[in-house]
């Protein structure tokens, strides 16, 4: 007997144009929250740098942007605690930076620096798998 081939409608069914709209998302999610970490990194960079007052604006760019990376990049477990510590830390910045007027340069440097080193890490030690993006299509035998 043979088998009869499947029909394109029964392969893909049709709760998958939900997925289609939430890995767009994902994708801007992403996009959008590594274009304002690197804003708020370069704002503080050139501050840091030239030794010349930076507000509270860089760190709030920066740490909505860390939240915005993790939401569209992590799925594991620890996604919200990432950015629950992201948000407390942006918050906690923005407080104490208003009070006082500018931020401190070891504030500057410690985020300064502190990306370097986490992005150092992921480039260099962290190893995954790769991840197999081509679907072929069924043999026809």
């Amino acid at each position: 007997m043979d088998k009869q081939p499947k029909q394109p409608d029964e392969e893909y069914p049709h709760h998958e144009e939900e997925h289609d709209g939430e890995r767009h998302t994902t994708a801007l999610l992403k996009f959008v929250g590594f274009v304002m970490i690197v804003l708020g990194w370069l704002q503080l960079l050139l501050a840091v740098s030239s030794g010349s007052e930076a507000t509270s604006f860089p760190f709030v760019i920066f740490f909505i942007g860390v939240v915005m990376f993790v939401f569209g990049t992590v799925t594991a477990w620890y996604k919200y605690a990432l950015m629950a510590a992201a948000t407390l830390t942006g918050l906690v910045l923005h407080y104490h930076i208003s009070s006082i007027g500018s931020a401190t340069r070891l504030e500057k440097a410690m985020v300064v620096y502190g990306t370097i080193a986490v992005v150092a890490y992921f480039i260099l030690f962290a190893k995954k798998q790769p991840v197999r993006r081509i679907n072929l299509p069924p043999s026809q035998e």
